[in-house]
């Protein structure tokens, strides 16, 4: 194992893209920073306040939860696990169609009740607007998302993982805003009569425009059939904190840094998906603050300790160069440049999932149960 060692010039940067517009927004934070909101407990209190609020159970990580669920899970259970994940346009032709579903998703977009009717049309003419663009960025890439071929890959590793603990378990792919949507797979479940089914979103982070627009969807075709109604599910809300998730991140991390001549003097630059403003201030979305902390678990994972970098910092430079009038910038090219490749079907994170699946079953409940629980609530 190569251990990560950063030195005082090294800074940790988050890259955060606004999920409207392709430009981007840059800043930078220290794991001083990261500890004391830690110490705070700001995002421990907001996860679990979101949890408390949440109409599905989710599982803690237990060794014995894993041996008494192996005991419990009879042969005459059928067992179904759902990934979850956005989907992405195949090819350039279906480019404009995939984005005007994207942005139609109420949880993308959010109108006022009084225009919701605008919801499509304005979807469809943000979609014509970006197609173009958009198009060129996939062509690329060679024409179009391999996340479908990605995310069933990671399918068929989690089915192979879950018969390895002895369980067996039908694994299907629902996408958000292309091929193959939830519909479908959520179809196939009752088709193929699944009795237990794990819900897993492959959004490491809780947000409301991923996740929770996941759920909300599982919810609506629930409650309009009376077979689903009764299943029992279990929802998988978050599982960045994980130690197997966490630890394949550190460890291809470290990979990484040994490739470049002076690891040491590395900076390593983490990139997120961003929301808009409004969901963390208003919606209480826990988005950003988990992002923040499994950044703080992976870089302590090869402990690197909550300490002050060195200064100045590159963004508060260029702010006060543009306040001292500075209109022209070179700026002097890397010498090397390394990327850490997404995680896909890496043996250990995918055991992670796996084990992530079997945890959540004992909390798995019918939606059925769950309305008159929460009636009898109302009522007392």
């Amino acid at each position: 194992m190569v251990a990560v060692s950063l030195s005082g010039r090294s800074k940790l940067w988050v890259l955060i893209k606004r999920i409207y517009n392709p430009s981007v927004i840059s800043s930078s934070y220290s794991n001083t920073q990261y500890h004391s909101r830690l110490i705070g407990g700001l995002i421990q209190k907001r996860n679990l306040n979101f949890q408390a609020n949440s109409t599905m159970g989710i599982c803690t990580s237990s060794e014995k939860f894993v041996q008494e669920c192996r005991c419990r899970h009879a042969a005459t259970e059928k067992l179904g696990v759902l990934l979850v994940n956005i989907g992405g346009p195949e090819n350039l032709n279906d480019v404009q169609p995939f984005l005007c579903n994207l942005f139609a998703d109420p949880d993308v977009i959010r109108l006022p009740k009084l225009f919701k009717f605008l919801q499509r049309p304005l979807a469809k003419l943000i979609s014509i607007l970006l197609a173009p663009k958009t198009k060129r960025w996939y062509a690329a890439i060679g024409g179009g998302s391999p996340l479908r071929r990605i995310t069933d890959e990671q399918a068929d590793a989690l089915r192979t993982a879950l018969e390895a603990k002895n369980l067996h378990a039908n694994v299907y792919v629902g996408m958000r805003c292309w091929y193959p949507f939830m519909e479908e797979a959520i179809q196939q479940i009752k088709w193929d009569r699944i009795t237990k089914l794990v819900l897993l979103p492959l959004f490491p982070q809780f947000s409301i425009s991923t996740t929770g627009s996941s759920i909300r969807v599982l919810q609506r075709i629930f409650m309009d059939d009376a077979y689903l109604l009764r299943l029992p599910v279990s929802i998988i809300r978050f599982w960045y904190r994980r130690q197997g998730y966490i630890r394949s991140i550190a460890d291809s991390i470290v990979t990484q840094l040994s490739k470049f001549e002076k690891p040491e003097e590395v900076l390593i630059f983490f990139s997120a998906h961003g929301v808009p403003v409004s969901y963390d201030e208003n919606d209480g979305d826990p988005y950003k603050d988990q992002i923040e902390e499994c950044i703080y678990l992976i870089m302590r994972e090869h402990r690197v300790g909550p300490v002050q970098w060195l200064k100045p910092y590159t963004n508060e430079v260029l702010v006060e160069l543009g306040r001292k009038g500075v209109k022209s910038l070179l700026a002097v090219p890397i010498r090397e440049l390394g990327r850490v490749p997404a995680l896909g079907c890496t043996s250990s994170f995918i055991t992670d999932l796996a084990d992530a699946v079997v945890e959540a079953l004992p909390s798995a409940k019918s939606l059925s149960i769950l309305r008159e629980t929460a009636k009898e609530s109302d009522c007392r």
